[in-house]
């Protein structure tokens, strides 16, 4: 099995940043495993059209939903 990186098919909404989005891959995707509270993810489903990096995602969840809109 290949162990090369994944090529950054992806720009997350909030930072920018380039990231390989594993939606369409085989196994879920490394964002499934982030809880994230209803209202945080309501409120970024409103603000974002895209789909968020994982540190992205990683830190609004230990920030809480008052965090939605500050980019790191």
């Amino acid at each position: 099995m290949d162990a090369a990186p994944r090529p950054s098919d992806e720009r997350c909404a909030r930072c920018g940043g380039a990231f390989h989005c594993g939606r369409g891959d085989a196994t879920p995707c490394a964002c499934s495993q982030v809880q994230l509270g209803a209202a945080l993810l309501a409120r970024l489903r409103a603000e974002y059209t895209g789909c968020l990096c994982l540190p992205c995602l990683q830190a609004l969840a230990a920030a809480g939903p008052e965090a939605a809109d500050r980019a790191p």
